[in-house]
């Protein structure tokens, strides 16, 4: 059998995936994609809002997450602690495009400095709208 580690995704409302077995993950860093294997020397960063992706048994599975943080622990776990998630099953498509086209236009009119915090949200709403879309197609 090939070798594994546990995974757990977690909001706060709750456990999205809980002690799943996994060949490896891939979860979006903030310098870019982090792909974890068992064996992964201990780590805790920051992840930005992407998609995780991971295969359950046979099965290739990619879940949107919003914003949050990723532990790698000592015993083979991996921890994302993300403040949304969504699978594709969930995501309203129209309503997700509406909603990114506005974000988009919120952010192309925006004139302040680039360092702002409403700015920085509307670009993290962004990147967990397109998240959404990438799940589903």
């Amino acid at each position: 059998m090939a070798e594994t580690i546990k995974l757990d995704i977690l909001t706060p409302l709750g456990a999205r995936r809980s002690g799943i077995e996994v060949a490896g993950v891939e979860v979006p860093g903030i310098q870019g994609e982090l792909g974890l294997l068992p064996h992964h020397e201990a780590l805790v960063t920051a992840i930005v809002p992407g998609v995780v992706r991971f295969r359950e048994g046979n099965q290739s599975t990619r879940i949107a997450v919003g914003a949050g943080f990723l532990e790698i622990k000592g015993g083979g776990r991996i921890v994302l602690l993300v403040e949304r998630t969504a699978e594709a099953n969930e995501v309203d498509v129209p309503a997700v495009e509406q909603r990114l086209g506005e974000v988009e236009q919120a952010i192309a009119k925006y004139d302040g400095p680039q360092t702002d915090a409403k700015l920085q949200a509307l670009a993290s709403e962004a990147e967990w709208l397109r998240a959404q879309l990438r799940i589903t197609r």
